[in-house]
C-alpha cells in the first residue's frame, strides 16, 4: 500500500497542533500506528499517557520531552521511547515548529489526560492538544 500526501488527512488538535495519521488498524490493518505531529513554537501538549508503548522521533525543531518529573532536551533525529502508561508530554522550546514522527506499538491507540483522567481515542473528537476542562 502507498498512501500519497493528498490522501492523508490533517487533524486539527487545537492550540495550533496538527497531526497526520499515516497508518493504523483501520487504515492499513496494521498493528502499529504511525504519523506526524507539528507542534508550533512555544506550544505544548497536555500531560497524558497511552494504552501502548510510543516512540517519538524529532524530524525538525527543538523540543523538551517531559516525563518522570523532568524535562529533557530532544532535537532532530533523536528519539524518545515512552512505555505504556508513562505520563509524558512534549514542549516546543525552539524558534521553529517541531515536526515529530510518532510510532505506537498498537493499531488502536488511546490517550488519557493526566489532569482530567479522561480517556479518548487517538485522533477522535476529544483528542486535543489540551483537554477540555
Amino acid at each position: 500500500m502507498i498512501r500519497h500526501l493528498e490522501a492523508i488527512d490533517e487533524f486539527d488538535r487545537g492550540n495550533g497542533v496538527v497531526t497526520r495519521l499515516f497508518c493504523n488498524a483501520d487504515i492499513c490493518g496494521a498493528q502499529v500506528t504511525t504519523g506526524t505531529t507539528v507542534l508550533p513554537v512555544g506550544k505544548s501538549v497536555a500531560m497524558h499517557y497511552h494504552n501502548c508503548d510510543e516512540q517519538i522521533v524529532i524530524l525538525a525543531g527543538r523540543a523538551e520531552a517531559e516525563f518522570q518529573g523532568h524535562r529533557r532536551p530532544i532535537g532532530p533525529m533523536e528519539v524518545a521511547y515512552i512505555p505504556r502508561g508513562e505520563v509524558h508530554c512534549f514542549h516546543n522550546v525552539g524558534d521553529q515548529p517541531v515536526l515529530m514522527l510518532f510510532i505506537y506499538d498498537a493499531g488502536e491507540v488511546t490517550r488519557t489526560f493526566e489532569t482530567t483522567g479522561e480517556t479518548v481515542v487517538h485522533l477522535g473528537a476529544g483528542d486535543r492538544a489540551q483537554p477540555k476542562g
